[in-house]
């Protein structure tokens, strides 16, 4: 059987589902100290933690991947590919986006960046063999991997480096910029910089897809409609059915 790509798992879900549990867990060993009630309590702590692992892991991580996929699908019609554009994805984690675009193009080429890399892969072995969950989806070697799995590795560049501080390309020199959840992680002076390199780098007529949070902790998508369109950007918002919390900012650079 062809092994299957894996594009991560939505940490901060997971996190908040074992937060969960560990209170349960918590509970049950308070009861069963205080031995009070411990023949009832302990087949509703089991049933609870059965509908705990199909609900929360198993029924979500299925509706996640496919939510996933439809948005892949949307992004790439927006962008309207001729098939010859230079796409880069900035905070490519597993390659998701970059992956996504790769196979529609002939002649072209995708460029993963990312900053983040673990690099103790023992350490990493070991992890996910104590909790069963690879929460390491989101690194560059994990990228290169699917890239050769969807067999597309000769479309793919995946590259180690500090987005923050500069994009390593000739100006006005790529077609097609996108991110997904990536600017709301960044502090505002460095989103700035980033903005600044974008626009750099971006060609004449070319265009920015970013699938981002609509706010977050003081982050707002305003922020970069604002930026882009005080440099002459055509901007508009498109809200996706499956992330209602999240928008699509498309944005062409015109002439």
């Amino acid at each position: 059987m062809k092994k299957k790509p894996y594009y991560g798992y939505p940490l901060s879900h997971v996190l908040s589902r074992f937060l969960f549990l560990f209170i349960l867990i918590l509970v049950f060993f308070t009861i069963v100290i205080s031995n009070f009630l411990t023949l009832l309590i302990i087949p509703i702590i089991i049933f609870v933690l059965i509908c705990y692992i199909y609900f929360f892991i198993i029924k979500y991580k299925r509706h996640f991947l496919k939510s996933r996929q439809n948005l892949l699908k949307k992004i790439i019609k927006i962008a309207d590919l001729k098939g010859d554009e230079l796409v880069l994805d900035l905070g490519t984690g597993s390659g998701f986006l970059a992956i996504g675009f790769a196979k529609f193009l002939k002649k072209g080429k995708a460029y993963g960046f990312d900053i983040f890399s673990f690099k103790n892969e023992n350490l990493k072995t070991r992890i996910i063999n104590i909790i069963k969950i690879n929460f390491f989806g989101n690194t560059l070697k994990n990228a290169k991997e699917n890239a050769i799995i969807e067999d597309v590795e000769n479309k793919c560049d995946f590259i180690l480096t500090d987005i923050t501080k500069s994009l390593n390309f000739p100006d006005k020199n790529i077609n097609i910029i996108v991110s997904s959840q990536f600017f709301y992680c960044v502090s505002s002076k460095k989103r700035l910089q980033i903005f600044n390199e974008i626009n750099r780098v971006l060609k004449e007529d070319g265009k920015i897809i970013f699938f981002e949070s609509k706010s977050f902790m003081g982050w707002n998508i305003n922020e970069i409609k604002r930026f882009f369109e005080n440099l002459d950007y055509t901007i508009s918002l498109i809200p996706d059915d499956n992330f209602k919390k999240c928008i699509i900012l498309v944005g062409h650079k015109n002439k």
